[in-house]
């Protein structure tokens, strides 16, 4: 098993990995600067107008950090067009798979129009594509896209774990128990098969617990678009709180994919 130290360096130089680290710093901000009464107890001894210059600081930092998340997803909005072309592209596609198409067809979209704002966003001198005004416009109109992406996801995920649900070994026929190679005792091929039928265990609850989490933080992170756009009224601040439990949920998908990474490499060694 990766050690926690190691883990937590390959998370914090994966990319994605960065990108949930400073979205768990901004949602944290976010909840601070919308509930100020808890300010006083992770700052104690503060006066309250350094408590209001820390509120004050927060919000900066929070869109500085937004912005610099931007960045890094920079040509993301590629690897969505690729994800949903090479589902397209394949022979038969079941319902699941259109909902992902369409999700991260979605995605793309969203994240071309973030990309596309982000100079403006930036206040650049002397460069701007669409104007301030504009860009925030854009960037306002691409929560629709971000909700659909979502709402698609959410979708596909909810078809994923209810097959999983369903999904039911098929019992061995009882001949199976006697149909033993020659020289193997019956003891052993019903241990062998016990091993084997413990691994697919294992492997299913494994695969549902990755999708059950993926569900929740794809329904969790339907919030946010929904309160940006005006579809629900939502208070601030439980959209942070929502934006930190699906961070977590996102970014322990991403610890999980480099501790696997970092076991992987030793067995090569």
């Amino acid at each position: 098993m990766a050690g926690f130290f190691e883990q937590f360096v390959a998370f914090g130089t994966d990319s994605v990995g960065l990108e949930r680290l400073l979205r768990l710093v901004q949602s944290l901000f976010a909840i601070l600067t919308f509930y100020p009464a808890l300010m006083p107890t992770m700052l104690p001894g503060m006066t309250k107008a350094a408590l209001h210059t820390s509120e004050l600081a927060m919000r900066e930092l929070s869109s500085h950090v937004n912005l610099t998340r931007r960045a890094i997803r920079l040509f993301w909005c590629l690897g969505s067009f690729q994800s949903s072309f090479s589902a397209y592209a394949a022979p038969e596609k079941s319902l699941e798979a259109w909902l992902s198409i369409m999700a991260d067809t979605f995605f793309g979209l969203f994240g071309l129009v973030e990309s596309a704002t982000l100079p403006d966003l930036l206040h650049t001198e002397h460069f701007s594509l669409f104007g301030y005004a504009e860009a925030v416009r854009l960037d306002g109109q691409a929560q629709g896209l971000w909700l659909a992406a979502l709402s698609c996801a959410a979708l596909s995920s909810g078809a994923k774990v209810f097959r999983a649900f369903a999904y039911r070994a098929v019992p061995e026929e009882a001949g199976a128990f006697f149909a033993v190679a020659d020289g193997e005792k019956t003891g052993d091929a019903a241990e062998k098969r016990k091993r084997e039928r413990e691994a697919l265990e294992k492997e299913r609850r494994r695969k549902m617990g990755r999708l059950t989490r993926k569900l929740a933080a794809e329904l969790l992170d339907i919030v946010i678009p929904a309160w940006s756009t005006g579809l629900a009224d939502i208070e601030l601040g439980t959209v942070a709180v929502a934006m930190v439990f699906s961070t977590i949920l996102t970014g322990y998908a991403v610890w999980e994919r480099c501790g696997l990474a970092i076991d992987s490499n030793r067995a090569k060694m």
